[in-house]
Formats: structure tokens, sequence, C-alpha cells
């Protein structure tokens, strides 16, 4: 079977577009989001993300972002206080709130 390159084009641009509007939280070692991924996370059912020990910033998009003080466990779902709405760019998870650490972030939308 021949698609013209019109209709596989077309496709190639909608499958970017569904995957960049996903929600995306990817945790760096880094403060400023620099360097490899510690940890990448996105899907479109993203809704708490645990944050590692050893992350120091994360890298949010797609979504709305409120990040908090706790987690139940590595991989489990966000505890504690609701902190701080996040920005949709690079957030630093030791400063983002004044004396408080991020340790999960919970996609609100």
């Amino acid at each position: 079977m021949h698609f013209p390159t019109f209709f596989v084009s077309a496709a190639l641009v909608a499958s970017a577009t569904v995957q960049a509007a996903l929600p995306k939280a990817n945790e760096y070692k880094s403060t400023d989001c620099s360097g490899p991924i510690n940890f990448g996370h996105h899907s479109a059912f993203l809704r708490d993300v645990t944050m590692d020990d050893t992350s120091h910033s994360v890298y949010l998009a797609g979504a709305n972002w409120v990040g908090f003080s706790d987690k139940t466990k590595n991989g489990g779902s966000c505890s504690g206080t609701a902190l701080t709405v996040l920005d949709g760019q690079c957030n630093n998870l030791d400063t983002a709130h004044p004396g408080k650490r991020v340790k999960c972030v919970r996609n609100i939308d």
C-alpha cells in the first residue's frame, strides 16, 4: 500500500503535536534542569510524580502543577502540604518554596 507524502507528513505532525501536549515532569540532579535527565516522566495519565532524593530540579510542561511537602514513597503519591503552584518550566526543588523542599508534584488539570 502506498500513501502520498502529504498524508504521511500530516500524520507525523499530528503525532508530534499530541506528544508535546502530554504532561511532562523530568527530574535533573542539577538545580537548573541542565545535564542528563535523572528521571523522565511523560504520559497522558501523569498525576502524582514523586521526586527522587537525588533530583534537585524538575522541568514541568503540559499541565498545571502543584508542589507538595512530602510523598508516600518513591513511585507513590503526594502527601503533606500543598506548598506552591509551580511554573511550566524549570523549577528548583530546594528553593521553589522557602524553607521546604518540594518532594512531589501533582498535575491538577
